[in-house]
């Protein structure tokens, strides 16, 4: 299937904004999720450390959606030098991450 420059801009330009704003509601709903288990856990007669291994991974499943935002942002600022470079955008400052959480490293696990 062949396609304009301007017509994948225009599929891009929808896509990418949602694909991210998932990413925000995939968060959002594991941290409602997080709050609910821990809220569950005080349940009198239940041990301390019941559900601690669910917590543990939900942890890092929290961790992994907000490593793959940062990989969005960097797919964000990418496109948008290709955008610049096939001239299918313009130099419209304030519509894409420029600095930020893309540009940060990694945090070492110490967990």
């Amino acid at each position: 299937m062949s396609m304009t420059i301007a017509a994948a801009t225009a599929r891009i330009s929808r896509q990418l904004p949602e694909a991210e704003l998932s990413l925000d509601s995939a968060l959002l709903a594991s941290a409602r999720l997080m709050e609910s288990m821990l809220l569950a856990r005080q349940v009198d007669g239940l041990e301390v450390y019941t559900g601690q291994t669910a917590l543990m991974r939900l942890a890092k499943a929290q961790r992994t959606l907000i490593e793959s935002q940062n990989d969005m942002l960097r797919i964000h600022q990418e496109l948008r030098g290709i955008g610049r470079d096939v001239k299918a955008l313009g130099d419209e400052e304030g519509s894409c991450p420029t600095t930020g959480a893309a540009d940060a490293e990694p945090l070492l696990r110490t967990a």
